[in-house]
């Protein structure tokens, strides 16, 4: 009878617990003028040798998408970025891999 009990009182709590986890739908935002819609996919890194430093290090911790969608920033602007990422983080960018890598986010995604 005690294993019954047993059986009886974690089948309830199982049940309980499962119950418990469904999420919530998410509710409209009332001050949003439309709802976002987030893009299929992820815009392609391009190929070849220009994007390789963008390959070797950003995309280590970084998503294509989300240096695509970075600010547009200078020459002096992506060059400090690269040495946060370097001094701050722990980015593994050798001192003469960051011209390569600036170059490519100035001409890419810079002001310049």
């Amino acid at each position: 009878m005690e294993i019954l009990g047993a059986v009886l009182a974690l089948t309830g709590v199982g049940v309980l617990a499962a119950t418990a986890i469904v999420p919530e739908a998410p509710k409209a935002n009332p001050h949003a003028a439309d709802p976002w819609v987030l893009p299929v996919g992820e815009p392609a890194l391009p190929e070849g040798e220009p994007a390789a430093p963008i390959r070797r290090h950003c995309a280590l911790c970084h998503s294509y998408d989300y240096i695509a969608t970075q600010p547009r920033l200078s020459r002096t602007g992506w060059a400090a970025s690269v040495e946060k990422m370097r001094a701050k983080y722990g980015a593994p960018i050798s001192t003469n891999e960051v011209p390569a890598l600036v170059n490519y986010l100035v001409k890419n995604h810079g002001k310049e």
